[in-house]
């Protein structure tokens, strides 16, 4: 789960964001003096390991009542899924580290004075692979993540962890079976409580949705069911059978389902590029009964292909989003429509209108102009990748491009900018965009990767990206868009990844301190070349890799 997915209605405030992933909180600021290396550091997630194209990695920061300079060495940390199937004693499941704020060479006087981060711990849960990303209690004591085992249904793992276990990503700790939090093994160590889907299906790409308010983890699977799980990390675990699962779309690939709680609704998209929305027992909007149910009403985002992201959910201004980079109509679209389906339904192209489909699109990112505002004076964008229009170049419609989208005051699309190419013709996508707001320098920053041949044009003097490339733009800066050359601010090489990108990016904490302000991900595919640094996952080469890189340093 992630912050773009729920903007305005899951965690509600920025420090709380912050806490747990800080993907796209909107208040932060940059250290002041950051590394001049291309890389802070690189952990090897072991040949073929990757956190998955759409999915993100999960930061924790303990203690944010604490002053922002107060970055912790021992207690912060960054979570990554392996994708990787568990082999007890030598392939882990989820791994974490510590000593987040340091680095492998190249910068001085880094905040935890080593050389690179500490494996924190790190556990074989299963024989199958976790896929998608993963997502944190509140109090970071406990990690949810979803595994696919070789054959039958998919598995909810909920792990108390310890870090006194240790353990490597080649070397995990096998962690106790458990079955409730207040019994043994849980209440002396750590353990795993383990909850096979009660439908028996897989779940590749959707996402567990927490809602912290009321302890329930919701999440998609392979045939097209949304589940829902009680007392996930405070209560007793289990799966609620009562009129759930609830089938969505039988026999489709549903994306993360996510909650509004100004609605009391879960939106969801599927592989046939339907959009639909379920109503809980809190539901105030939508007409089926009884609760919980199927609203009668569902949208098609273009004409088939496969939604393949969750929905962006605006439950202050009642709108929902969702991105269809398959269809085959326009080749992209971008639906947004109220929170009941009825009312401002808008569709509008993001794609190249030239038979261009195949690649799928994730969801976009709000500047921080739309966060500071409301109805009836909406104002700033939405920033989404896209393809290349072919009124810019007519020959090069299958290139990844990011669209600028505006509002009127009552929070409707009302334009879609030109493209800004990114990437040349290779066929690719972007990663999802992540916004990050530096409150200090009043800077709006987006950050994305593409996973083969950048547009050089578009890289500033000195960039070390010749293929995959890590990218930032100050919005602020901006004063038409597309921007002109040269505009993306800082990159940093990744390797190449046709058709993909890295992972999902997450955005630490703000603080001064060295190394404490940066950007966590892991890499598409295995790193090449001897290193140090990107796109070698730190000096070794043919290992996917967990990457830290300071966000006003990529080079």
């Amino acid at each position: 789960m992630r912050i773009e997915n729920a903007v305005r209605t899951l965690l509600g405030s920025a420090g709380l964001c912050c806490l747990l992933f800080c993907a796209g909180c909107s208040s932060a600021t940059q250290e002041s003096n950051p590394a001049t290396s291309p890389i802070d550091w690189g952990m090897s997630l072991l040949a073929g390991g990757t956190v998955g194209y759409g999915q993100f990695p999960a930061k924790f920061t303990f203690d944010v009542t604490a002053a922002v300079t107060a970055a912790s060495c021992t207690t912060d940390f960054v979570v990554f899924n392996t994708g990787y199937p568990g082999l007890s004693g030598t392939n882990a499941n989820i791994v974490a580290f510590n000593n987040l704020y340091s680095t492998q060479g190249g910068a001085t006087g880094p905040l935890c004075g080593t050389t690179g981060p500490t494996a924190y711990w790190s556990y074989y849960t299963g024989t199958g692979s976790a896929l998608t990303s993963v997502t944190l209690s509140s109090d970071g004591t406990k990690v949810a993540f979803v595994e696919n085992p070789a054959s039958g249904g998919a598995i909810l793992r909920l792990l108390k962890w310890n870090a006194a276990d240790g353990g490597t990503v080649s070397a995990p700790t096998t962690v106790a079976t458990g079955t409730s939090w207040t019994a043994t093994p849980c209440t002396t160590g750590s353990c795993v409580i383990s909850i096979t889907f009660g439908n028996g299906a897989q779940d590749t790409i959707s996402e567990p949705f927490y809602d912290f308010t009321h302890d329930v983890l919701y999440v998609g699977d392979n045939d097209g069911a949304v589940h829902k799980f009680t007392g996930v990390f405070n209560g007793t675990p289990a799966e609620n059978t009562t009129g759930w699962p609830i089938t969505v779309n039988s026999g489709t690939t549903l994306t993360s389902p996510v909650y509004d709680s100004v609605s009391g609704n879960i939106y969801v998209g599927d592989s046939t590029g339907r959009l639909s929305f379920l109503r809980t027992t809190l539901s105030t909007v939508g007409t089926c009964t009884p609760l919980p149910c199927l609203n009668a009403t569902h949208l098609a985002v273009g004409t088939g292909g496969s939604i393949v992201d969750g929905p962006i959910v605006d439950g202050t201004n009642g709108f929902v989003f969702a991105v269809n980079g398959t269809e085959t109509a326009d080749d992209g679209t971008i639906l947004q429509a109220s929170t009941d389906f009825t009312t401002s339904v808008v569709s509008e192209d993001i794609g190249a209108n030239s038979g261009t489909t195949g690649r799928s699109f994730y969801g976009g990112a709000f500047d921080n102009t739309y966060f500071s505002s409301s109805k009836p004076a909406v104002a700033g964008y939405m920033y989404v990748c896209g393809k290349q229009s072919e009124t810019i170049t007519p020959s090069a419609t299958d290139r990844a491009a990011i669209y600028r989208l505006g509002f009127t005051g009552a929070g409707v699309l009302n334009s879609v900018s030109t493209s800004f190419e990114v990437e040349d013709p290779s066929g690719g996508t972007c990663s999802p965009i992540t916004e990050f707001f530096n409150t200090t320098a009043s800077t709006d920053w987006i950050f994305f990767s593409v996973g083969e041949d950048v547009n050089a044009a578009v890289l500033p003097s000195g960039s070390a990206c010749t293929s995959g490339c890590v990218m930032s733009i100050d919005l602020t800066t901006l004063t038409a868009w597309p921007p002109s050359s040269g505009t993306v601010t800082s990159t940093a090489a990744v390797p190449s990844n046709f058709p993909g990108s890295t992972s999902g990016i997450v955005v630490d904490n703000y603080s001064s301190a060295s190394q404490a302000s940066s950007l966590y991900f892991a890499m598409g595919t295995n790193s090449t070349g001897a290193g140090p640094g990107l796109p070698s996952c730190n000096t070794t080469a043919g290992v996917g890799c967990a990457v830290k890189l300071t966000q006003s340093a990529l080079k």
